[in-house]
């Protein structure tokens, strides 16, 4: 007994131990980054101010690389936060320094989506076959649970079994394509560009802003389609004095508005600012090293800056989850209150 309880035990702390390895693999695979010459990033990734021309004799310049001693303060920044910004990776021109895109243009933020869809499609096929075959593995029955726990605590809580079964494919791709794209963004990253640089599609406006768009159409249509021309006229409460009526037409009008827009930053900011925050931890480090002239007492401030980076990420993993939690529990209250304007 007790030996199968140290059994136990082990096997419930190795996914923990697992995890904080990978967290100091990252950060230390991160400081490697940060101490390599800017000259070996990829042109094709937003280049930090690292690099200066030095004079020659004969009019000609080289480029000098800059290491971590050599480099500003603000550089340490821009070389960490390099890989949160989008850029093309393919289909666009380059002219006078500047890249031209076009709209075939592809940015570092599709790939990953793709990689999103392919990890939905392997998870959850799976999913589909167990119901035919009866036979589940155990990832598979936690996968339907998470299937069961959207559709009767996210989708039936608010629309109700009847109305709301229509609904349950859509919202249940929402949250998990909004989850996969968030979780694979804590994969550690090698490099600063693409495709060694894993990207968090939500952590920009484009894809949480496409995802509101969706939500404002639905919004919309669903509820011109079940009140009539009447969905206009029922956003002004009843009741109202003849003059206060167009005032809060306008105010509910912008108000139909502001909730898609809300949806985009709440996503996007959250996602975005995690890996910022990141970075600065991981950049002061390299600051605080050349502050003190690379001395060995650089140690004693990279040791709580390690720490914050941990816990920040600790913090991130759990958001990634409750981000996507909130965007489709929002966007499923949004519609259900369009159908039905009277609640």
């Amino acid at each position: 007994m007790i030996a199968t309880d140290n059994l136990s035990a082990r096997r419930l702390h190795s996914p923990m131990l697992a995890t904080r390895l990978l967290v100091t693999v990252w950060l230390c695979l991160l400081a490697m980054v940060g101490t390599a010459p800017l000259s070996a990033q990829n042109e094709a990734a937003p280049k930090p101010t690292g690099t200066v021309q030095q004079p020659q004799g004969a009019g000609q310049s080289e480029h000098k690389e800059l290491r971590t001693l050599e480099m500003s303060s603000g550089d340490f920044f821009k070389h960490q936060f390099s890989h949160s910004v989008t850029y093309p990776i393919w289909g666009f021109d380059t002219k006078d320094g500047h890249k031209i895109v076009g709209p075939l243009t592809i940015y570092n933020v599709q790939p990953w989506q793709w990689v999103c869809l392919g990890l939905m499609l392997v998870v959850f096929l799976p999913v589909l076959g167990s119901f035919k075959s009866g036979r589940a593995s155990w990832f598979t029955r936690v996968m339907r649970g998470f299937c069961l726990w959207v559709r009767d605590e996210m989708v039936y809580s608010v629309m109700g079994k009847e109305e709301g079964r229509a609904f349950v494919p859509l919202f249940l791709f929402m949250f998990f394509f909004i989850a996969f794209q968030n979780v694979i963004g804590l994969v550690p990253s090698v490099a600063h560009s693409f495709p060694f640089a894993i990207y968090t599609a939500t952590g920009t406006p484009y894809v949480t802003g496409a995802f509101a768009i969706v939500t404002l159409l639905l919004m919309l249509g669903l509820g011109i389609k079940k009140n009539g021309i009447g969905f206009f006229k029922n956003l002004v409460p009843h009741g109202l004095p003849l003059l206060l009526v167009p005032i809060m037409f306008v105010i509910e009008l912008i108000s139909l508005f502001v909730k898609p827009f809300a949806l985009t930053i709440r996503l996007f900011a959250n996602m975005l600012a995690g890996h910022l925050v990141i970075a600065s931890a991981i950049a002061l480090i390299f600051m605080f090293t050349k502050m003190q002239g690379g001395a060995i007492t650089s140690y004693l401030t990279a040791l709580p800056c390690f720490g914050m980076a941990v816990f920040i990420y600790i913090i991130e993993a759990f958001v990634t989850l409750l981000q996507a939690y909130i965007f489709t529990f929002l966007s499923i209250n949004f519609i259900w209150q369009s159908m039905h304007q009277e609640h």
